[in-house]
């Protein structure tokens, strides 16, 4: 791992919100590192509609840390993203003076730049950074609700082409971006396997509100979102009255409210809502199949599982939709190409709890960490400083 470096990450969710990749690595990250993790910048259409509305300013310090060695940076409520003259501008010297005043207090260094999406690339430039690390973790322009596809895309290549480097979580996403970055690598998602080998050795029963849902229990943990087939999911829990599905996990906008509508209507059908991110493990171990429900389009075409490493390093069998991000391990989880398959593999994958199937799943969860990862992105770090001119080096 790298070492003695000051990282600042610009990140499109708080700190707190449900842990994804970049929660994961800067964690590791900060064991050897300063970083600081930056909560979403604030649009001007918010801050009015929070001011009109009469709801009290966000309270709480500016900067927390959340672990030894990694911060959490609450941007200005009073300086919101504005598109207009001379706003945009005041606003703007607003937040960088404030954030840039913050690193110099908590001793931070020149930093590398770790950028989340692709309108953050007017931050380039404004930290006297070492280096531009972009990191995409999915199709941007796919995402549900986006109205705007190739504003999106045409502000991704402006940030792909000058940033120095650029990871991706996917091989589609290697694939689309590396035309505009010569310097783009495949890192894909992983698991803090250690933890979850410490809860699946201690064993324990199940969280109590999932311990107490009748069994077998199919399962989903995540966000759910417009990612999800929730029609799959309904097909499911009424094909198979006598099964449990649980659902733990955010409901993220946009969301289907038909479909969830549909899915509250089935008495074998639980929302558990959003847990904390140790006792993640213990809800996976408690479900008998796990799944991974996903839409078959462009946005999961592009996707890199996080969940399903999770899944695997809890022993379980895994039932999937036909994405890639399951093709790769198509070894180890079962594929169904449709809803009667989707439902006939997760009833017979709860048998399927052998030493040797618990081995395989456990096994390759333990060759996909974010320790790997982290040693995988310091590499192209030092790699890439070594290139860089001297004047933009430590």
């Amino acid at each position: 791992m790298i070492e003695g470096y000051s990282i600042l990450c610009f990140a499109p969710d708080p700190w707190d919100a449900i842990w994804r990749n970049r929660h994961h690595l800067l964690t590791v990250f900060a064991e050897r590192n300063q970083v600081m993790y930056v909560e979403p910048r604030t649009y001007l259409r918010e801050t009015l509609a929070q001011l009109k509305s009469g709801l009290p300013r966000p309270a709480g310090r500016r900067v927390t840390q959340a672990r030894p060695g990694l911060y959490v940076y609450r941007n200005l409520w009073y300086a919101p993203i504005s598109g207009r003259f001379p706003l945009k501008q005041i606003t703007a010297a607003l937040r960088v003076g404030s954030l840039r005043r913050w690193l110099r207090r908590l001793g931070f260094g020149r930093p590398i730049l770790w950028l989340c999406r692709p309108e953050m690339g007017d931050l380039v430039g404004q930290f006297d950074e070492i280096l531009v690390l972009y990191q995409v973790v999915d199709e941007y322009s796919a995402y549900a609700g986006v109205a705007d596809r190739a504003g999106v895309q045409a502000r991704e290549q402006a940030l792909l082409r000058r940033a120095d480097l650029v990871i991706t979580t996917a091989p589609a996403l290697y694939e689309s971006k590396r035309p505009y970055n010569p310097n783009t690598h495949l890192v894909p998602n992983a698991v803090n396997y250690e933890a979850f080998s410490r809860v699946y050795e201690a064993g324990g029963p199940p969280p109590a509100d999932l311990a107490g849902l009748r069994r077998p229990v199919a399962g989903y943990v995540g966000a759910i979102n417009a990612k999800l087939d929730l029609e799959l999911l309904a097909t499911f829990a009424q094909a198979r009255p006598d099964w449990t599905l649980a659902l733990v996990g955010p409901l993220d906008a946009p969301a289907d409210e038909p479909g969830l509508a549909s899915l509250r209507r089935l008495p074998n059908v639980h929302f558990l809502g959003k847990k904390p991110a140790e006792e993640v493990p213990r809800y996976m171990l408690g479900m008998d199949v796990c799944l991974l429900p996903y839409k078959r389009n462009e946005w999961t075409r592009n996707i890199s599982s996080l969940k399903l490493y999770e899944y695997l390093a809890c022993g379980k069998p895994v039932v999937c939709s036909d994405v890639p991000a399951a093709r790769q391990h198509a070894d180890v989880v079962a594929i169904a190409g449709d809803a009667a398959q989707f439902v006939e593999m997760t009833v017979q994958a709860a048998g399927d709890m052998s030493a040797a199937a618990v081995g395989r799943r456990r096994a390759l969860a333990a060759q996909n960490t974010w320790r790997q990862r982290v040693e995988q992105i310091s590499q192209l770090i030092e790699t890439t400083l070594r290139q860089k001119p001297a004047s933009r080096r430590r």
